[in-house]
């Protein structure tokens, strides 16, 4: 009434009534194409509206159950354990060939799950094969450590976006240590090595030797083992150290001053950094020691299940090479805020305020460092108890 009561003063004629929405039909003038367009719309949609209630039962919407969780990795290694073994179980010139296939296989899976680049699969095919060629057990403790390591780098990656260096997916190149056979060219050495002193049988549990060995054959035999333990327990342990770590609720801590520290500060601790080297540890002292359960030069089941020292040397390995790690990236390798990126970098410059330590090491040679004391003092131990 107020509107057209003001209209009626104002002498305008009144106003049209509103006339009802129209129908968006395909034959109200429409073009042909845009009404044929309209009918596929309202028939896709017609069609997602009778099936909604079914999406639940594709497959791709199945969670997968507890027993599958667990099953494939499990498969996965028992797959590893019965390469390893078929390798080196009908002469030397099926073990190169075999190791060299292996070598291939690991390359192109880090390349498909961008665990590694192109750089990172050519030394994991020349490394992974040596390794593999000189040993059985080596072999297959590299290649557990890879795949092992590979899942737990991209496991919560998401809230490991912390550093600069962070690559999604865990990529790493030929020069980083993490998870790409942590600087390998140390342990594909150690496993040569061995090779070359036992004439190729390098298998034996930790602590047995091939008959017709000396003493002094055996020790070093003895230490070379141990030391290649060590240091792929020291790599593992490091790995799901830093990996896991960042994923804890608390707070780390500087381990030289025990202060508090920002999410992936070099030399920050927390206990569940901790739990994981002591677990990626003795999971490579486990895998040593099965390995010598299933290896064709391993000295048969007995012998193996007599030798308990893998286990103890891994579980120390990897807490020593973590703890070892720890120190030496909180003080002589540098860790900075930058602020314009807000993230945590190892390179100082005018926009980094520093949190700790100094630019002496990289993280690459911090990493060849603790892994390479950690295989010299876990070779000596294993030598001194023989």
């Amino acid at each position: 009434m107020a509107n057209r009561s003001v209209r009626s003063l104002l002498l305008l004629p009144p106003l049209p009534p509103t006339p009802p929405p129209a129908r968006l039909l395909p034959h109200d003038g429409l073009n042909p194409e845009v009404a044929e367009a309209l009918k596929r719309v309202q028939a896709a949609m017609a069609d997602a509206e009778s099936n909604l209630q079914r999406i639940d039962q594709l497959p791709s919407a199945r969670l997968p159950s507890r027993w599958a969780v667990l099953l494939r990795p499990a498969a996965q290694f028992a797959a590893l354990f019965a390469v390893c073994a078929a390798v080196h179980s009908f002469g030397r010139a099926v073990s190169v060939a075999g190791s060299i296939a292996v070598g291939l296989v690991a390359a192109g899976w880090g390349l498909w799950r961008d665990s590694l680049d192109r750089s990172g699969a050519v030394s994991a095919l020349l490394l992974g094969a040596g390794t593999l060629a000189a040993s059985c057990r080596g072999g297959l403790l590299l290649l557990a450590f890879f795949f092992a390591s590979s899942k737990i780098t991209q496991f919560g990656e998401d809230q490991k976006d912390v550093d600069e260096d962070h690559k999604k997916g865990g990529q790493r190149d030929w020069r980083q240590a993490r998870p790409v056979f942590c600087n390998a060219l140390v342990p594909t050495g150690l496993a040569l090595a061995a090779a070359w002193v036992s004439g190729g049988r390098t298998d034996p549990a930790l602590g047995l030797a091939p008959a017709g060995l000396d003493a002094a054959a055996t020790q070093l035999l003895t230490a070379l083992n141990a030391a290649f333990l060590g240091y792929y327990a020291c790599c593992c342990g490091d790995t799901w150290s830093s990996e896991l770590g960042q994923l804890s609720p608390e707070e780390p801590r500087l381990i030289t001053t025990g202060r508090p520290v920002r999410k992936g500060t070099n030399g920050g601790v927390t206990l569940l950094g901790f739990g994981a080297a002591l677990a990626g540890g003795l999971f490579m002292g486990l895998t040593f020691w099965l390995a010598s359960l299933i290896s064709p030069l391993g000295g048969g089941p007995a012998a193996a299940l007599r030798r308990w020292q893998p286990v103890a040397l891994g579980l120390a390995g990897g807490f020593i090479g973590s703890l070892i790690d720890s120190l030496l990236g909180a003080s002589i390798q540098f860790t900075g805020y930058n602020r314009v990126t807000g993230k945590i970098t190892g390179r100082p410059g005018p926009d980094v305020s520093p949190i700790s330590g100094f630019p002496i090491l990289d993280n690459n040679m911090v990493n060849a460092v603790s892994a390479t004391a950690t295989a010299a003092l876990t070779g000596l131990a294993a030598a001194a108890l023989l």
